[in-house]
């Protein structure tokens, strides 16, 4: 028998052990969004099973809007999606906030009365910081965004995201642990929070410091809980981008490899029951590769679609190939999709009831 053999016998097992969705789950009715700073246009892929199929197929649509130009500085990750009400959110890494309403008959320019941007507060701020992930809780209709400061972090909370108002400055409040530092990814959803922190104050019996994800409610991280995953054994590093897959109950960290100096897979799978069992879990599957996805910066999912996406940038520079796991849990090798020539893309979400 060969080693394929033996890998993918492994891989069933480790599927059947852990109550993961089987590979062939419903990958149909999903469109792919990006944005492009050089242009300051949203690229969309209205059927993502196609583009997978001819990986080098031309986005179905490339809209505008004379407020993207205040997004064009896009944060790392600052692209989500609203499903339930059809809103695309750009972030700024300044703090300005543009959504999209209709986004799904939205074909060429953006009429203005379906456009609009507002901004964070000033008041409350980090020093120096920069504005990072950002992830929509469709059921409580709340926007999060990580901020990262020199000496802490944040996640600012944005309820009531798709009533704001043109020009709006929204008050902080914000999730935070004190001594957390370097948080660059958040992901939310049913009223469950979970952000990535690159350091901070030591967990557990053992005072484990280093990268950690924490889970917490709508409003706030318990700093007295132990639903924090934490310690070398988690195999976490920087810059870690978070999705999460609420059909299979799952969570997806992606490491910077390059900066994080790993050599191994990067991109780590926790079971959400796993946040429950204390600080020292060891991932329970890894994803991509190390060679292909070295400099591995965003990652994105639809929730209850199988489907995963990334992005690639190193430093303050985005790139414009995106990378497409369908069915992740199944161990597929992404599908390599290159956007418009010269493009620089540092967001994306998936639509995952786009018909």
């Amino acid at each position: 028998m060969t080693t394929r053999f033996f890998l993918g016998l492994a891989a069933s097992f480790l599927l059947l052990a852990t109550g993961c969705k089987d590979p062939g789950s419903s990958t149909a009715g999903s469109a792919l969004y990006t944005f492009d700073s050089t242009t300051s246009q949203v690229f969309i892929w209205t059927d993502m099973e196609k583009l997978y199929d001819s990986p080098t197929s031309a986005p179905t649509y490339e809209i505008g809007s004379s407020l993207f130009n205040q997004v064009s500085n896009l944060a790392w990750g600052g692209l989500c999606f609203d499903q339930k009400r059809g809103i695309l959110y750009l972030v700024s890494a300044t703090g300005t906030i543009v959504s999209v309403s209709s986004i799904r008959t939205q074909t060429g320019t953006v009429p203005s009365a379906q456009v609009l941007s507002y901004s964070l507060s000033s008041t409350g701020r980090l020093t120096n910081s920069t504005f990072g992930q950002a992830s929509l809780d469709a059921t409580n209709d709340t926007l999060y965004i990580t901020e990262n400061g020199d000496s802490s972090t944040q996640i600012w909370v944005v309820t009531g995201a798709s009533t704001q108002t043109q020009n709006a400055v929204v008050a902080l409040q914000s999730l935070q642990i004190g001594g957390d530092t370097g948080g660059t990814g958040v992901s939310a959803a049913n009223g469950v929070v979970y952000g990535f922190m690159a350091n901070g104050g030591p967990v557990g019996l053992n005072s484990l410091t280093g990268p950690r994800i924490r889970k917490g409610t709508a409003s706030a991280f318990d700093p007295n809980s132990n639903q924090v995953i934490v310690g070398s054994q988690s195999d976490l590093g920087i810059y870690g981008s978070l999705a999460y897959d609420t059909g299979d109950t799952v969570v997806f960290a992606a490491r910077h490899n390059t900066d994080s100096v790993s050599t191994a897979q990067p991109i780590d799978v926790f079971t959400t029951g796993q946040f429950n069992q204390g600080p020292y879990q060891t991932p329970n599957m890894q994803l991509g590769s190390a060679a292909n996805q070295p400099t591995l910066r965003v990652i994105s999912h639809p929730g209850t679609k199988d489907w995963l996406v990334g992005l690639s940038g190193q430093g303050t520079t985005g790139y414009n190939t995106i990378f497409l796991w369908k069915s992740p849990l199944g161990g597929t090798a992404a599908v390599p999709v290159t956007a418009p020539t010269g493009s620089v893309l540092m967001g994306l979400a998936v639509d995952g009831n786009a018909s």
